[in-house]
């Protein structure tokens, strides 16, 4: 009876810390890619150039980066001459990743919201022309055409692996307010008549909620006092936006990336000892003068308990580096067309709703490019638990029969 208990107690044991050990090792072993990159205005190009340097798609668009998640900073619209092409792409970039288990996340710039309210001021012409004139670009990117509709189903902000992203930052005036607060006010200010804006400047000062100065899309703030070593906005806001992640029980924000503002020389900004990232290089070549860098932020797991996230420039052409381009007038531009009705990108249900469950779902049932386990953790421990009690039990048996002297080979038992 003692032998008896003693081998269950040790089967159980050798089950749990077996699964102890692998748990630990899936969840190293598995943690998703985190990528990032700033403003596109309107260059295709670019967008794709470093969609396949960051091997995030092939060269026919196509998602191969498994269950990463990819975060775009918004600011598609205007200056270039491909803004509703990338916007196709981004499309179906949502639903490939959906399918790979992935994210990508497209989010929602200053210069969408312009367009959406009807300023059109830096919308390059020949793209005007393209829609119809300027009635029909309206009615494209107004709050009920197709593009408009699009564009309003994608969040200002989200926060992803203990990082906070938005278009350009998150004072502590927002930050109190939270991520899920935060998104929802983009719609607040489309609910009656298309035609919102009355009179305004060219950032529509009094239309919208978010058309201020102080908002995630337009508020440059926090990174010029952290420029000027003064963290204290940063350090506030990153403790607001992780009270409210505390109390739904995700992890804290931890770092706070950023565009919309592009960095001197095509060199980021991580200020605050990482924690705040200005990641807008100019990707586009419509800025003539100060535009064309390449460069992505990966975030990279660190070797602390629990990890964290740091950030991780990429120049895939070298840091400050312009490299040769295609001049600007050998792309063609390819007509507008419309949005399928029946897609509702991956990012309307919220911030890590059921969307995101879904997702998380995906990623532990397919395997990805981060290697994940085809057989489940409790089947491994079930076959190592029984491999475990045959073994004690063959050396039992052949020692008892040592002890009465009909010792014979273990393999003749």
């Amino acid at each position: 009876m003692r032998g008896a208990l003693l081998l269950l107690l040790f089967g159980a044991a050798a089950y749990f810390l077996t699964l102890l050990h692998v748990e630990a090792v899936k969840v190293r072993g598995t943690e998703p890619r985190l990528v990032a990159f700033g403003d596109i205005h309107g260059d295709v190009f670019r967008c794709r150039q470093i969609l396949q340097l960051a091997n995030i798609t092939d060269t026919e668009d196509r998602w191969i980066a498994g269950s990463s998640i990819v975060v775009q900073l918004g600011d598609i619209a205007d200056r270039g001459l491909h803004p509703h092409e990338i916007y196709d792409l981004f499309a179906s970039l949502e639903r490939q990743a959906m399918r790979a288990g992935g994210e990508f996340i497209f989010l929602v710039g200053n210069h969408e919201l312009m367009n959406i309210l009807g300023i059109f001021y830096y919308v390059h012409p020949d793209v005007m022309s393209a829609f119809g004139g300027e009635e029909a670009y309206a009615a494209a990117f107004g709050p009920e055409g197709p593009y408009g509709l699009y564009i309003l189903q994608h969040p200002v902000t989200v926060v992803r692996e203990g990082v906070v992203f938005a278009h350009a930052g998150i004072t502590p005036e927002y930050a109190a307010r939270g991520v899920e607060s935060i998104n929802a006010e983009l719609m607040n200010g489309f609910r009656g008549e298309r035609d919102l804006l009355l009179e305004g400047d060219a950032k529509g000062d009094g239309v919208h909620t978010l058309s201020n100065s102080s908002s995630p899309l337009w508020s440059r703030a926090v990174l010029d006092e952290a420029k000027r070593g003064n963290c204290s906005l940063l350090m506030e806001s990153l403790r607001l936006l992780s009270a409210h992640e505390l109390a739904s029980g995700r992890p804290p924000v931890r770092v706070m990336v950023g565009g919309h503002t592009v960095q001197e020389g095509g060199v980021m900004a991580v200020e605050c000892n990482g924690s705040l990232v200005g990641a807008d290089v100019g990707l586009s070549r419509f800025f003539s003068s100060y535009g064309g860098y390449v460069a992505y932020v990966e975030f990279v797991l660190d070797d602390s308990d629990p990890p964290r996230r740091i950030a991780v420039p990429q120049y895939p052409f070298g840091r400050a580096v312009r490299p040769p381009t295609p001049p600007l007038l050998k792309d063609p531009m390819r007509p507008p067309r419309r949005m399928p009705d029946n897609w509702q990108p991956s990012s309307v249900r919220g911030e890590k709703g059921e969307g995101k469950w879904r997702r998380a779902v995906k990623r532990r049932t397919k395997r990805g490019d981060d290697g994940l386990l085809h057989v489940s953790v409790q089947t491994l421990c079930f076959f190592i638990s029984v491999l475990t009690f045959f073994l004690v039990c063959v050396v039992r048996l052949r020692r008892r029969r040592v002890a009465n002297g009909r010792h014979r080979s273990w393999w003749k038992l």
